[in-house]
């Protein structure tokens, strides 16, 4: 803070000569000083910092996040903040000409001897009024361009990470759907199918490898459409009907059909499987999912809270690998809510 001021106060200064040195007769009148000298040049240091302030401010007001992703936008932040400062200028070169300047040269009237008498107040007040005003031209270019090179850093350190985050969220995402878990409980199932009805055997491997069709399709697509996704947790949904017959209850109220709405794929899928991980039910006491939409801003998947009777240790890598390809995807996150009867998650579309 106080180098920031320091360098505005020397900035000021270095103005006030120069207006100094632009308005003598003889460039050896540059070396004299009195009382109005001073006044001027505090003055001036005044009128500096509130002006370098309206501009980092204008500056800061009209810039966004796009305002510098092309040449077109970085201009139109430079001349809304000039034309902001515009009319400041004209007010302190007002205030200067007609009344400051006067005030003290009635007080000191030798003192202004030195100062151009063929030039008018009003002469003198467009010329102050066209060197302040190309003085905050200065300013304001240093400004957006201290931004445009601040924000070019950034955004190349947010690509950067970004690209460490995808990779490490769909390694995570890797893990998670190809679950030894899963497969060993799927297999399990399988085998006692085989020796039990084969018909039944054939539609559960005809499930499983549509399952794993999709995964390996849309392993490098960050979203796909709500019907792919929907139709993908009905062979998941029927894959635990194999293993738990009636104990899951999934129930889809969701309303939205429309291609141009995404989720993640597997999204769905990952949140099931974590009511179904996380809680007891049976045949005559079922665990019930509910699927719905919230407007077209999200999809809600709701259970009712019943814990096992051995807790199953969570490390939460499911809820926040889903949340972080969220957040890489569509830049929002999982919102979750829970209490003792009830666990909510609504996933962002």
């Amino acid at each position: 803070m106080r180098k920031k001021y320091g360098i505005r106060v020397v900035s000021g200064i270095l103005v006030f000569l120069f207006f100094k040195l632009t308005q003598e007769n003889h460039w050896q009148e540059f070396f004299d000083w009195d009382v109005t000298e001073l006044v001027f040049m505090l003055y001036t240091i005044a009128v500096f910092l509130i002006i370098w302030e309206v501009a980092t401010f204008s500056i800061k007001h009209y810039k966004n996040r796009e305002s510098f992703q092309s040449n077109s936008g970085f201009f139109r932040v430079f001349f809304k903040a000039a034309f902001t400062m515009l009319p400041f200028v004209v007010f302190f070169s007002y205030l200067f000409d007609f009344h400051i300047h006067p005030t003290c040269c009635d007080m000191y009237p030798k003192a202004c001897g030195n100062t151009l008498a063929d030039v008018d107040s009003i002469s003198q007040f467009w010329i102050h009024s066209a060197q302040g005003f190309v003085f905050s031209l200065l300013i304001i270019s240093s400004d957006t361009i201290h931004l445009y090179i601040k924000y070019a850093v950034n955004t190349a350190r947010e690509k950067e990470l970004i690209q460490k985050e995808l990779i490490a969220a769909k390694f995570e995402g890797l893990k998670n759907q190809v679950n030894p878990h899963f497969l060993f409980n799927s297999f399990s199932v399988l085998t006692s199918l085989v020796e039990q009805d084969s018909a039944k055997a054939v539609k559960f491997i005809s499930k499983l490898s549509d399952m794993y069709r999709y995964i390996l399709e849309n392993d490098q697509n960050d979203l796909v459409s709500i019907e792919k996704e929907l139709s993908f947790l009905d062979d998941y949904h029927f894959l635990l009907k194999m293993r738990h017959q009636e104990g899951i209850v999934i129930e889809n109220r969701i309303k939205l059909r429309n291609d141009t709405v995404k989720v993640p794929p597997m999204s769905l899928q990952i949140l099931v499987e974590n009511a179904v991980k996380h809680n007891a039910f049976s045949p005559t006491e079922p665990l019930h999912i509910l699927l719905y939409n919230e407007g077209s801003q999200f999809i809600v998947v709701e259970n009712h809270k019943k814990p096992k009777a051995e807790l199953v240790k969570s490390t939460g890598i499911g809820l926040k690998n889903l949340s972080k390809r969220l957040a890489l995807s569509i830049k929002r996150g999982l919102e979750i809510t829970e209490n003792s009867k009830e666990f909510r998650v609504k996933l962002p579309i």
